[in-house]
């Protein structure tokens, strides 16, 4: 081939780039006509029905172009992705007050000496034991401070190995287990690994707002799976497989349940599951509060439903009180571990061999974890008690962790300005529910707070309660 002929191709593959981008930006334009209608018409952005479709559609035509499946499935759900966010930003007239904005405010108002009841964060009132923490000073003594391997040192994983397979009866080696940087890593490095740009990460709402942060950030498409505090925020059968495409890849489960506190039994865990399996999806199921279950020594784990096709979410943050010092893990495979060590290497090398000395120290200290839990539960149960009593408030019981994700029946309640009017004119922080998904009349409730400051806190929050409906 000639050097004039490459020029001609090149040339027209910038004629054929140009018409591509033309057409995006006409799809554009009538992405947000349809958002228009769908915000006078009071529908909701998502419709997976309509999406299904246009897939069935763009397979089919890239079938007969000789195009790859794979690629048009992912390039496919960038597309409805993109049109999916610009409807969304033109639905949100009002500006949404996440969690964090909550916290840091909170923190500013208590550094200017104001008395702020903290109800929102998922940080629990206790520290590691001081056994764990003369573990790490210890450790810092003996030099305990050089690079490692980025798996972790192998006595933590074959210690962390040890307990699930105490716990669940199952087989799990050092090399099914990734020390890593808390649970936020552990959850971006497995979507990492297990998922491409374009694919499609369906999530049960309400959620963690995370899952959705780190999903967009590495290019994927989060999908909600929104339940209801009236169905007890369960997944209804065929829901999953009614909200899957060719793009679908994962599912990412996190039960005991942050913000609504429901847990799965085992039988209803098993037909999710295996609802997700029969759709081609892996799961990741983070399960940082599984030792913070009500009835129970521990919650149903993903390990007692499948032998293959997901990976664990572990964390000492909940646990053992140890948020600071960013300690998770991962429990897959051990092709997936080898891959999700490569990404650890490249972001952080390793992690500190005396904070995992610490970890290992912790493993051993069962008796402060059921102390722990069982203080929480009385806790959640008395903010509980104390929320029943007023009739504009509807809440589920919730099964474990540190939360209530109550409803306020007031018509037009908004969350997020709510929580800025609890956290200025009465002193509580609570976390608004619209950042855990289209949840405007709920908000997060924290019960990692003494008993007294719980009661101050929900005093107030009917207070304020009160005033709303008077207004």
């Amino acid at each position: 081939m000639s050097g004039a002929e490459l020029t001609e191709i090149r040339e027209e593959i910038k004629k054929v780039t140009r018409e591509i981008l033309r057409l995006a930006a006409k799809r554009r334009e009538l992405s947000l006509k349809i958002g228009d209608i769908k915000s006078r018409q009071g529908m909701d952005v998502l419709d997976r029905r309509v999406e299904a479709e246009l897939f069935n559609d763009a397979l089919k035509f890239s079938e007969e172009h000789g195009l790859d499946k794979d690629f048009t499935s992912r390039l496919i759900s960038l597309i409805i992705s993109e049109s999916a966010r610009i409807q969304v930003e033109r639905a949100w007239k009002t500006e949404r007050i996440g969690l964090r904005e909550i916290f840091y405010m909170a923190l500013e108002l208590e550094k200017s000496g104001k008395k702020i009841t903290r109800l929102e964060i998922g940080e629990p009132d206790f520290t590691a034991s001081l056994d764990v923490v003369e573990e790490a000073c210890k450790a810092l003594r003996e030099g305990r401070s050089r690079y490692l391997s980025s798996y972790g040192i192998f006595e933590l994983r074959k210690a962390i190995a040890e307990r699930l397979n105490n716990l669940y009866r199952v087989d799990f080696k050092p090399e099914n287990i990734l020390v890593t940087s808390g649970g936020v890593m552990a959850i971006y490095i497995a979507i990492q690994v297990l998922s491409r740009i374009g694919d499609e990460v369906l999530v049960p709402e309400p959620a963690w707002p995370l899952y959705r942060e780190i999903a967009e950030h590495l290019g994927r498409r989060y999908v909600p799976l929104k339940t209801d505090l009236e169905d007890k925020w369960t997944v209804k059968p065929g829901r999953l497989s009614m909200n899957t495409t060719p793009a679908s890849r994962l599912l990412i489960l996190n039960y005991p349940n942050n913000p609504t506190g429901r847990t799965l039994s085992l039988s209803e865990l098993r037909n999710l599951v295996e609802e997700a399996r029969e759709s081609g999806l892996t799961i990741i199921s983070d399960e940082v509060y599984s030792h913070y279950y009500f009835h129970d020594r521990y919650a149903p784990s993903i390990v007692q439903v499948l032998d293959e096709g997901y990976v664990l979410v572990g964390s000492f943050s909940k646990t053992w009180g140890m948020t600071g010092y960013r300690m998770g893990y991962l429990v897959g495979d051990k092709i997936f571990i080898e891959r999700a060590a490569k990404i650890l290497g490249l972001i952080m090398t390793c992690i500190p061999e005396f904070i995992q000395r610490a970890a290992l120290k912790a493993l051993s200290d069962d008796e402060n974890v059921v102390k722990n839990v069982e203080e929480i539960k009385k806790r959640v149960r008395y903010m509980y008690s104390k929320l029943q009593k007023n009739n504009l408030i509807d809440v589920y019981p919730s099964d474990g962790t540190f939360y209530l994700f109550p409803k306020i029946k007031i018509s037009g309640f908004n969350s997020s300005e709510f929580a800025l009017k609890l956290l200025k004119e009465y002193g509580v922080a609570v976390a608004p529910g619209s950042g855990f998904g289209e949840y405007p009349q709920h908000i997060r409730l924290s019960a990692v707070k003494p008993i007294y400051e719980i009661d101050e806190g929900i005093e107030k929050l009917n207070q304020a309660i009160k005033h709303s409906v008077q207004l």
